[in-house]
């Protein structure tokens, strides 16, 4: 009988002292931590975690998006529950996702019924958008930038905590032009008329994201098995990868796909031109460079204080000029780290308006390069 006593505090006392794992959840528009159910929720998910791993678990929750991706990237998460925009932005820290929602989302721009214009330049649409970190904010902001929309564009644009409120303004005349989920849209413009100008494509809605070294492969697969099978956030669940949000760390702050005043060059295309003696710029920063990149470019780093944004205010950014060809008419190339980085866009736009004429955007950069296999140098 003693034997039978001893055994389970053993076990209790050997779970206390195994290193605790921190759980980043972020919660979506429509949680709050003043929820009870909300609350309670989240910690029978801790709680299972923990039995599946065999690790205490401390949970952290957030309502900034950002402000958990910059937690993960300081190290002090080692598993993050989040939107589809955290997941693929925390991939490129050792998090691999394990599983997410079968359940998708998507953005849409409604317009209203007596707005007959699109989402196009110069539109002078009134916009409504859901809030500047959510999902359904980041994919939106997305498509704005990709078509190379400036604020400009709009007469005016503004963000909102409550996922509702803009088509609320469109309702009520408000607004022209509102953001919301895919499936909001279609409810409220079957119900009110208007029109869905656009859709973005769907993502996951939630995921699970672990730190490759924080717990063993094994703990994993019965961590997946566990909440596959069942969990207590009511959610259906299947296996994940990074191969799932690639498409979607592709079209965060993504840089736009036109750039007027210049020519757009894939890799190829790139390597023929300094094969015929075009010369090609890295505009990313030294130490970046030093770790790798293309043979024959030539570093001029673009030091960025602006916002990644069309109409960037370059006033407090800092680019040598003068370090390109004196004449203007000579072609050349610039690249950095790939469709979002933004300096080698920010680059090509200042030497169009100082006046260069013959800019090769290469907009992939250094990923596309090396992804392509194509040649790479390092320097210790």
């Amino acid at each position: 009988m003693l034997r039978l006593v001893i055994l389970p505090l053993f076990l209790a006392s050997a779970f206390a002292q195994a290193s605790a794992l921190t759980l980043g959840v972020v919660l979506d528009q429509n949680e709050s931590l003043t929820d009870y159910d909300t609350t309670q929720r989240y910690r029978a998910f801790a709680n299972q975690v923990e039995r599946s791993v065999g690790q205490p678990v401390r949970l952290q929750y957030y309502t900034k998006a950002f402000l958990a991706i910059k937690r993960a990237k300081d190290g002090e998460l080692d598993m993050v529950f989040g939107p589809a925009q955290v997941i693929a932005n925390i991939g490129k820290l050792k998090f691999e996702p394990i599983l997410k929602t079968e359940q998708t989302t998507a953005a849409s721009f409604v317009a209203a019924p007596n707005f007959k214009g699109n989402l196009s330049a110069k539109s002078g649409a009134r916009l409504g958008m859901p809030d500047y970190e959510s999902v359904t904010g980041s994919l939106a902001r997305s498509e704005i930038i990709s078509r190379g929309l400036a604020k400009s564009d709009f007469a005016e644009t503004k963000f909102h905590r409550m996922a509702e409120a803009p088509l609320y303004g469109l309702k009520l005349g408000r607004y022209d032009l509102a953001v919301a989920s895919a499936e909001e849209a279609k409810t409220w413009t079957a119900t009110n008329g208007g029109r869905i100008v656009y859709t973005s494509a769907a993502v996951p809605l939630r995921a699970l994201s672990v730190k490759s070294e924080a717990v063993s492969a094994a703990a994993l697969q019965k961590l997946a098995s566990s909440l596959q099978s069942n969990n207590s956030l009511k959610l259906t669940l299947a296996t994940a990868s990074k191969a799932d949000f690639k498409g979607v760390a592709s079209m965060l702050n993504t840089t736009p796909t036109s750039l007027p005043g210049a020519r757009i060059i894939a890799a190829a295309e790139a390597r023929d031109l300094m094969a015929k003696g075009v010369a090609i710029y890295d505009v990313r920063d030294n130490e970046t460079h030093k770790m790798g990149y293309i043979p024959g470019s030539i570093l001029v780093p673009y030091d960025e204080a602006s916002a990644k944004e069309v109409d960037f205010d370059h006033v407090d950014d800092k680019f040598a000029l003068d370090r390109l060809p004196k004449d203007k008419n000579t072609p050349l190339i610039m690249f950095c780290d790939g469709t979002v980085c933004w300096k080698s866009y920010k680059s090509t736009v200042m030497a169009i308006r100082a006046g260069w004429k013959n800019i090769y955007w290469f907009r992939g950069g250094f990923p596309e390069w090396k992804e392509a296999g194509f040649v790479i140098a390092k320097k210790d």
